[in-house]
This record gives structure tokens, C-alpha cells and sequence, in this order.
């Protein structure tokens, strides 16, 4: 009752208060000292990296990951008119990009642009287009699931309104809503009837549905997406960087998984680990996180395909037997091999600009 009290107090906040505004803002007041510095040329380095620019300064980690390892870097801001300009005005390497997706405008802007450079220019962008493109777009991520043929929770999409509430007055409940963008459960609602059901379709073929934590003229209109209730299932987030693996089971708390910020540690399933790879490997994601639902009757399915989730601290990312390290895989003997050691500095960034400095070099 407490947790819902406070949720409803979050949420009175958010849609009457610019929170929003307020947040970037802090975010970027908090890592200022550190993206201040905005270009860095190291004598012995072998590199020059491009950072994108994240609005609300995200990019930070990379900075500190990229100054750590004395490697010559400048930062590139894609939300300027000259950004093109910009980003020829010197060489560099290779570009790294952290995109801004908390407002639609923005997501859009950074998937044209780069989506401009993956097709007319030759500079490598990590992590890939396809692996970015996916990102923070459930619309996307289930089609993409579905045309190739990859395990998945059974979901729907809807465009027509008159379809969707045709199938509200004949689907199992409960049923859970989706907003296609949204971290957390901020874009989530558990459906238990027909009039819940069709109660968010108006609102959505409507006025348009905005979850709390977005900007306030960022509202979803025109589809919805439902995925039938799993009950009783757990969640493994694998997380995959160049040749690295790491895992953990997000913990349930209430309703749901994503947003707990409880974790269990050990060794992840070996399907998981397994399922994770196959994907990465057939379609060339090699700096992304799948969670993976572990059902009641053994199945696994891919819940979330995400190349940056929230990780608030440098906390390790895999721990077996009290612990710390990273996993390999042995191609010859099938199995996987487990390093101590701790990895994940600076919020993995560390490891992921050294792993793409490797496949530049190959």
C-alpha cells in the first residue's frame, strides 16, 4: 500500500509540476565538471574517438572511461545545425554514440542522423545502427522479434481502434499495456478487465497517453501495444560487450521486474547465456542487454533488447560465489569460462571503447 501511495504521489508530481525539465538539468549539473571538458588529445595516444553528445549529459561516463585510458577524444554535438560541419572538421577514428531517447523529438533526430552515417560515412559507429535503432522503441523491438522468428512473450500490436476493441471483448485477462518507450514501468499498466482495456485505447486513438515520466507534449497516439500476462516468471538481464558477458536476475518487487533495482546474483542459466549469444552473434550485437523471461514451463523468451539501461553506480555486473568477474565463451569446448575481476567501471565504458578499439584494429 505504501509503495502505491507513493507511486500516486510520484505520478500527481510529475503531470502537474515541468519534472522534466527539471531532471536534465540536474543531470547535467551533476556531471558537469566532467563533460566540461569537451575535447583531450593525449600524446601517445593511437586514437582519436568522437563522442556524441548525450542531452542531458550521459556521455559523461565515456569521458571519464576515455581520459582513464589516455585515449585523444572530442566530443561532437548532433543537436547543433552545423553538426555535420563538425564532426568533418577533424578525423577521428571511430564515433560512439549514446543517444538522447527520453523525448520522441530527440530519439528521431539522433536515429536520421545516424542513420545517415551508417549509409554515406565512413567512420564506424558503436554501438551499430541496428543495435541503436531497436533502442527504447517496443514497436520496433516486437516486430523485429516477430519477422525473425526469435522467442518472445505472445504480444499485439494494434493501429485500428475498432480491431483492438474487438479483441478486448474476447482476450484473456489480465493483459498488460505497454507504452513503446519508457524505462522502468513508468509506460507500463496491468489490465485486469475490457473496461480497463478500452478505457486506454480511447485515451490513445484519442487525446494520446503520455507516461509520467515524460515530456509533457510526448504522448503516444495512434497504436497500443499488449503482451499477455506472464505470471510467475523470472527475469535474467545478459548483458553482452565484445567478447564479455555478464548477468544477473532482476528481482520481482510488487507487479514487476524492470524498475525493482533488486538483483540476484550467481551463475545466469545456461540457455539464457546460450539464447544471448546466438542472438548477438547471427545479428552482429555486440554491446547490448536482452532480458530474458524464464517461464513456469521453460521457456525462454526475449522480453527487451536495450544497447544502454540504467546502472546507476560502477557496481558489478556479474558475481558467482561472492565473486566479482566476467564470462567467456570457449568455442572449442562449448562452454563458459568464468575471470575474476572487476569490470565494469565507469558504467561498463571502460570495457566497451577497449572492445571497440579492438574491432576497429580487426
Amino acid at each position: 500500500m505504501k509503495d502505491k501511495l507513493v507511486l500516486a504521489f510520484k505520478k500527481f508530481v510529475y503531470y502537474h509540476f515541468n519534472v522534466f525539465d527539471y531532471r536534465g538539468k540536474k543531470a547535467v549539473k551533476s556531471v558537469l565538471e566532467i563533460t566540461k571538458q569537451e575535447e583531450q588529445t593525449f600524446e601517445n595516444s593511437k586514437y582519436t574517438v568522437g563522442i556524441l553528445k548525450e542531452n542531458w549529459h550521459l556521455h559523461s561516463s565515456y569521458i571519464s572511461a576515455i581520459q582513464e585510458l589516455k585515449i585523444s577524444y572530442r566530443v561532437i554535438d548532433f543537436f547543433t545545425e552545423n553538426w555535420l560541419e563538425d564532426l568533418k572538421s577533424k578525423p577521428i577514428d571511430f564515433l560512439i554514440a549514446r543517444p538522447s531517447v527520453q523525448y520522441t523529438p530527440w530519439k528521431d533526430m539522433f536515429d536520421n542522423r545516424l542513420k545517415l552515417l551508417n549509409d554515406s560515412y565512413d567512420v564506424p559507429v558503436f554501438p551499430n545502427y541496428d543495435e541503436l535503432w531497436i533502442w527504447e522503441s517496443k514497436l520496433r523491438t516486437l516486430d523485429w522479434l516477430k519477422i525473425n522468428d526469435l522467442p518472445h512473450p505472445t504480444s499485439h500490436i494494434f493501429y485500428d481502434y475498432n480491431e483492438l476493441i474487438q479483441f478486448s471483448n474476447n482476450c484473456d485477462y489480465p493483459i498488460v499495456y505497454k507504452a513503446s518507450s519508457g524505462s522502468g514501468t513508468s509506460g507500463v499498466k496491468i489490465l485486469d478487465n475490457s473496461s480497463q482495456l478500452k478505457n486506454v485505447a480511447k485515451k490513445v486513438f484519442n487525446s494520446g497517453l503520455r507516461s509520467y515520466r515524460k515530456h509533457k507534449l510526448d504522448k503516444e497516439h495512434g497504436f497500443v501495444i499488449l503482451q499477455n500476462y506472464l505470471d510467475d516468471v523470472k527475469e535474467w538481464r545478459i548483458i553482452r560487450i565484445g567478447d564479455y558477458y555478464f548477468g544477473f536476475e532482476k528481482l520481482k518487487s510488487g507487479e514487476f521486474h524492470s524498475g525493482s533495482q533488486n538483483f540476484g546474483y550467481g551463475m545466469p542459466p545456461l540457455k539464457c547465456l546460450d539464447l544471448v549469444k546466438e542472438v548477438t552473434d547471427k545479428y552482429d550485437f555486440k554491446y547490448v542487454d536482452i532480458d530474458v523471461f524464464i517461464t513456469n514451463k521453460g521457456e525462454y523468451l526475449i522480453n527487451e533488447i536495450q544497447p544502454y539501461f540504467g546502472q546507476k553506480d560502477d557496481r558489478e555486473l556479474l558475481n558467482i560465489d561472492g565473486e566479482s568477474g566476467r564470462l567467456t565463451h570457449n568455442d572449442v569446448t562449448k562452454s563458459w569460462d568464468f575471470e575474476k575481476g572487476e569490470f565494469c567501471r565507469n558504467n561498463l565504458c571502460n570495457l566497451r571503447i577497449l572492445e571497440m578499439i579492438k574491432t576497429v584494429v580487426n
